[in-house]
């Protein structure tokens, strides 16, 4: 992780001269103007445009690959379906492909957008996009991946942005000014004479009705006046006040609680619910299912939800790890690891060789993780938090085809 903490600096500040590792052009950097009624831009990072790193003697495992650069090319491939676009308003939007659970991505997001862009943090609305399949691993939250893979890509559509606007502007004065003698500032284009054009003015004019590619040529960060300083959490005032809204606020017209009885041991399933009519005779209640992970209860309100669950009389299979202890895990684990080779070096003076372990800690929220499921005549929509969405649309199909094979009908 310090090798990797090392490169994620080294990716922010290679333009630095200071920066000794491998470099990309910021002439190979390019884009596509997207046709769009307003200006839109999307960014083009092809593995082909890597500059090859510097050889290093001898090699160290971490210098040749280590986690933050798988990171860096599993998002590649699909940098260019990101987009950043300009309202008429002034405004910038931008739909982050990335889980927000408080550990400020759509600040950061913002104050990139900000210092490439030259506009104020409080014109930018950073969204978090939908699940697309399309955008494969570059929608996965973990691994402290966020800012280090998505800053590149952001910074050149901010930076494509940028110079079509100072296109837009030079036309919008006849094109006697030379692009050279505009200035961007605060979302504005400012003229030699004293001229300001907002953004928003230019938004339709710097749109185009064909996507073409473009070239980017992003600031040094030595004309940074937003990157690494301090600023607020952009949502901070809403999560304080109680006006920031979660899964679990959303107003849906028919939906009814949903809970679920867990097996009690690690993926145990259903054998049978004994008293499942009494179940659902009780007030409320208005399905009682089986699902692969345990049996599901759906009532008028969360109380009654947990009134039943708490009812529900379960016989339950096995599942694959009962019996076992942890002491019992831990063992199997240490069976199972690879012996690490080091070999002896005379000159080293003293070896020290230990074995650790790691007791992995739950990052749990708050309150119950949660979801709003919408599904009727085989499409559905599925509004929650998730660090793999692929990953949980693979796993809500599944439990669709085990309710579809058991004749479930939706209602």
């Amino acid at each position: 992780m310090i090798e990797g903490s090392r490169k994620q600096r080294a990716a922010m500040t290679q333009d630095e001269t200071t920066y000794d590792g491998p470099r990309t052009s910021r002439r190979t950097l390019l884009g596509y103007l997207v046709a769009a009624p307003t200006l839109s831009v999307a960014v083009s990072l092809g593995l082909e445009q890597r500059a090859a790193a510097k050889v290093i003697t001898p090699p160290g495992v971490a210098d040749i690959m280590d986690l933050s650069d798988a990171q860096l090319l599993a998002v590649a491939p699909t940098a260019n379906l990101i987009s950043l676009d300009l309202r008429e308003d002034g405004t910038v939007h931008f739909a982050l492909p990335r889980m927000e659970v408080g550990q400020g991505i759509t600040t950061s997001t913002a104050m990139i957008i900000a210092d490439e862009l030259d506009i104020g943090l409080d014109k930018i609305e950073i969204t978090l996009a939908d699940a697309r399949p399309e955008l494969l691993m570059n929608q996965l939250t973990g691994g402290s991946n966020t800012t280090m893979t998505t800053y590149l890509p952001i910074r050149t559509a901010a930076a494509i942005a940028r110079r079509r606007l100072l296109d837009a502007a030079s036309t919008m004065l006849g094109g006697d000014v030379p692009l050279a003698a505009l200035k961007t500032v605060d979302g504005k284009v400012l003229a030699p004479n004293g001229v300001e054009i907002s953004y928003g003015e230019l938004a339709a004019s710097a749109s185009v009705d064909e996507t073409v590619e473009v070239e980017a040529q992003l600031k040094e960060p030595a004309e940074f006046t937003v990157i690494g300083t301090p600023r607020n959490r952009i949502d901070a005032r809403a999560a304080v006040t109680g006006r920031k809204q979660f899964t679990m606020d959303m107003d849906v017209p028919g939906a009814l609680p949903t809970m679920l009885c867990r097996p009690p041991t690690l993926n145990g399933k259903v054998d049978s619910v004994r008293n499942r009519a009494a179940v659902l005779d009780m007030p409320g209640v208005t399905h009682v299912a089986e699902i692969p992970t345990g049996v599901a209860v759906r009532a008028e309100t969360f109380g009654q939800c947990i009134d039943a669950i708490r009812a529900l009389d379960v016989t339950w299979g096995p599942g694959p790890v009962d019996g076992l202890s942890d002491a019992d895990i831990l063992e199997r684990v240490r069976r199972a690891e690879i012996p690490l080779a080091v070999p002896r070096v005379r000159c080293w003076p003293r070896t020290v060789e230990t074995n650790s372990t790691f007791w992995v800690g739950s990052r749990s929220a708050l309150e119950a993780n949660c979801a709003i499921v919408n599904y009727a005549r085989g499409r559905g929509t599925v509004c929650s938090a998730f660090g793999g969405p692929l990953v949980a649309k693979g796993g809500i199909c599944q439990i669709l085809l085990y309710g579809w094979r058991r004749g479930w009908t939706t209602q």
